[in-house]
């Protein structure tokens, strides 16, 4: 066979050597380097004169000077927490069904816990408002519906717009349901039970509950609607951060009883933490407005459900304590008040927006 003579080069192609890198390439490199060697330094700063530093420095002191005036004025009232001899949270449950009350209570400069309905009318603009001014932070709750004893209560008024836990749930609906309200209330750091004097002596119930709050690093507050409760036994077991209410400040709606329970929270509260709930009524207002700075200035001070969690996970042995006296157990705002007809509200109802 005849050997086939060599192929001709195309013309206009060079042969390049393999693994050289193209003689363009390693020119544009060359040109910048080239170009980068005789870039000229960047500027000098700009000298600040005398008088300009002490424009910047009296401007700095202006602004220090007017937020220490507005934090007077205006800023919340909290003492340090080794100053002071009391130790109080306050959550205000139902949050989101009105907006006067609502404005008031914000308006407190005391840093209260606000717990959101999430089926309420004014779910989302209530969280917006309690998140808009940084200066007065507010913890936000989740307060999840569960089933009461009496079935009836959940299809009453503004109760027919909540989606309640249910003891005939499964497990997958009822982490489902969770799952929907917190995606309701997403601001919420924590969670409490709406009613759910059937639901939370349920442990398996109260179990799936927690597996959702546990994977979102919530704590948990038992309402303590009925003395048969398991869910903060069932929260700690979960490791999820938990306590119960000590005290309904509005079992009975008048002033003068909500003022009551409100002294005895704060006596309570210079032994240890106490956790107190209110609903948005005029008569809670009244009294929060009027007594809370006479507690402020007798050492007592309120403080975000989460730094009371912090402080009795802090006590003997790292455990909790449960309520401290049954003069208050079972008190559910939902439930009657002696001497009131059952199937009667054991607190005013909140009004309409006005």
């Amino acid at each position: 066979m005849r050997d086939r003579p060599p192929r001709p080069q195309a013309e206009g192609r060079p042969r390049s050597s393999a693994g050289r890198p193209p003689w363009s390439l390693v020119g544009w490199l060359a040109l910048c380097g080239a170009l980068m060697l005789g870039a000229p330094p960047p500027p000098e700063p700009p000298m600040v004169t005398e008088e300009e530093a002490a424009v910047m420095q009296r401007t700095t002191e202006l602004v220090v000077r007017d937020t220490k005036q507005w934090q007077r004025e205006h800023g919340d009232r909290v003492l340090p927490w080794s100053e002071a001899s009391g130790h109080l949270a306050i959550v205000i449950d139902d949050v989101g069904r009105e907006l006067h009350l609502f404005e008031q209570l914000l308006a407190l400069r005391f840093p209260l816990t606000f717990s959101v309905l999430p089926g309420s009318i004014y779910a989302s603009g209530v969280q917006l408002r309690l998140r808009g001014d940084r200066r007065r932070p507010r913890e936000i709750m989740l307060h999840l519906p569960m089933e009461p004893l009496d079935p009836t209560q959940m299809h009453q008024g503004d109760e027919a717009r909540e989606v309640f836990l249910l003891r005939t749930d499964d497990p997958v609906t009822l982490r489902a349901k969770v799952e929907d309200a917190l995606a309701a209330v997403p601001a919420a750091a924590g969670v409490n039970n709406h009613m759910g004097s059937a639901l939370t002596p349920d442990a398996a119930a109260m179990g799936e509950v927690m597996a959702v709050l546990h994977d979102r690093t919530l704590f948990f507050v038992d309402s303590r609607t009925i003395a048969a409760t398991e869910a903060e036994a069932v929260a700690r077991a979960h490791g999820v951060p938990t306590s119960s209410r000590d005290v309904f400040l509005d079992h009975d709606p008048s002033a003068a009883a909500i003022e009551a329970a409100l002294d005895e929270a704060a006596r309570r509260s210079r032994e240890a933490p106490v956790i107190a709930i209110a609903h948005p009524s005029a008569e809670v207002v009244e009294v929060l407005t009027r007594r809370l700075p006479e507690l402020h200035a007798e050492g007592v001070s309120v403080y975000p459900v989460s730094r009371l969690l912090t402080a009795r996970s802090a006590l003997v042995g790292g455990t909790d304590r449960a309520s401290q006296s049954e003069e208050f157990e079972g008190m559910n705002p939902n439930d009657p008040a002696p001497g009131r007809p059952k199937g009667e509200s054991a607190f005013s109802p909140p009004l309409g927006p006005s």
